[in-house]
């Protein structure tokens, strides 16, 4: 489906119509099916639709990858700047991806997710509305069946943690906890950002439901997944949410260590706003001035 759909994105640059770039080589319907996944087109095909397009199949097949990577990094930097709010990055991708046929189905239910969002956190949707169109992207409730799920899938899901009722909420974490707990690795994808959100949104809803030993567990896991393969997104979150756990469970040395970890993470990465943004939250809640905090931390462990 995705090299048909890279296909029919180079037809119709070059300005050749469906009934003429088929011809000889396969039916419009067959053409149709390519497309729409029923079937799997093969490299004889592709070759010959490769000599329709005036471009040699390996040049054809190398130019598919990279432009099939490109649209992925720019749905995902799409997503990251839906969930950072960032409106002003969300306008630009928006415009360019409008304009994109995206090859991937998993691709675009990844950009129509991030559309969904959008319009919920812009108003343009109500919170039922948003719960419905998540729902019907991933076919919920009937994909709480299935042995299986791609991250794009698990990603919706954890989602919907935030805007479902109480009953239809604690039956999607169950099923996100259980697939985290069993330990097999059937999420397809290497998406960091993605794996990284899913754990964050499991930690905050375990956090509501006052279970803080899994909010401890589950940030433990993101932090050494981050470390192993040095990706740091939303490592402030985790050391935070820990420090929320450890503070309630009244193990005052972790949470000492933890929200001393998530400063040292602001600090690394120096974003001003999101410092402000976690220094009012963490003095807020624990009642403290974070800096002076810091001091008096630092002061501690070297003496």
């Amino acid at each position: 489906m995705e090299i048909s759909n890279y296909l029919e994105k180079i037809r119709y640059g070059r300005k050749l119509t469906q009934e003429d770039f088929v011809e000889g080589v396969v039916s419009l319907r067959q053409y149709q099916r390519y497309r729409s996944g029923e079937c799997e087109i093969t490299y004889e095909k592709i070759d010959q639709f490769a000599y329709k397009l005036g471009i040699p199949t390996k040049r054809l097949m190398n130019e598919f990858e990279r432009e099939y990577n490109d649209q992925y990094r720019m749905v995902n930097q799409f997503y990251s700047a839906v969930v950072n709010k960032d409106f002003k990055v969300v306008s630009e991708l928006g415009e360019k991806l409008e304009k994109e046929i995206l090859f991937s189905e998993d691709c675009r239910i990844y950009y129509h997710h991030g559309i969904i969002m959008h319009h919920y956190y812009t108003s343009k949707i109500t919170k039922k509305e948003a719960q419905e169109q998540s729902a019907k992207l991933v076919n919920y409730p009937l994909i709480m069946k299935q042995a299986f799920f791609t991250d794009v899938e698990i990603l919706i899901l954890s989602f919907m943690l935030s805007i479902t009722e109480k009953e239809e909420r604690n039956k999607i974490l169950k099923k996100l906890t259980e697939i985290f707990d069993s330990g097999n690795s059937i999420m397809s994808g290497e998406n960091d950002m993605i794996y990284a959100l899913i754990l964050m949104r499991l930690a905050q809803t375990h956090g509501s439901n006052k279970n803080f030993p899994k909010v401890i567990q589950l940030c433990d896991l993101a932090i050494q997944y981050g470390i192993s393969y040095r990706q740091f997104y939303l490592m402030e979150y985790f050391f935070y949410y820990k420090a929320l756990a450890h503070f309630s469970l009244q193990d005052y040395d972790k949470y000492e260590e933890s929200l001393f970890r998530c400063y040292s993470c602001l600090h690394m990465e120096g974003n001003k706003k999101k410092i402000e943004k976690f220094t009012k939250l963490i003095e807020d809640d624990f009642h403290i001035v974070y800096n002076t905090f810091i001091m008096r931390y630092l002061k501690k462990e070297i003496m």
